[in-house]
């Protein structure tokens, strides 16, 4: 019931995406994601989904790239969108084969380079990818963990060079 509740959800996401990039093409307003947006944050929010939102096989992560994607124009979408779709991928257990499969790191990635996005934005994309990368190249989150780098001192080099 689940997994095509949430293949239906990202077809519609998908056609959504399309329909958006058409009407703007035609110089009319996009406003298929802003109408599904209540719907997207809904389902991504549901506890019981977890698994399946983030299994690559569904790939539902890609649909919401789409929705977090760039226009055609380069314009960004709207605030809405980026917000409260970043909200929810914070909530989600988002690991390696899911990033993979779906693409959404990249945007992510766009997000923190780009000066378009708020800083708010900007902010919200900077601890996804650090929350992303982190399993990736195998660091721990807790700092009391952390292995630092010891050098010895000896003044007698200092007062060399000076």
């Amino acid at each position: 019931m689940a997994d095509a509740e949430i293949e239906d959800m990202r077809k519609r996401m998908t056609h959504a995406a399309q329909m958006d990039a058409i009407s703007r093409r035609e110089g009319k307003p996009a406003m298929h994601k802003l109408k599904m947006l209540p719907e997207v944050v809904s389902l991504l929010n549901r506890n019981q989904y977890v698994n399946s939102l983030v299994d690559p096989e569904i790939n539902l992560l890609e649909a919401v790239k789409f929705f977090l994607e760039p226009l055609d124009d380069g314009s960004l979408p709207a605030y809405n969108i980026q917000r409260d779709l970043m909200t929810s991928l914070a909530k989600l257990p988002i690991n390696k084969e899911a990033l993979v499969a779906s693409g959404i790191g990249k945007v992510i990635v766009f997000y923190t380079r780009s000066k378009r996005p708020e800083a708010g934005i900007k902010r919200m994309a900077e601890r996804l990818l650090a929350e992303w990368t982190r399993p990736i190249l195998q660091r721990s989150d807790d700092y009391s963990k952390r292995v630092y780098q010891e050098a010895e001192f000896d003044p007698r080099y200092v007062t060399q060079y000076l």
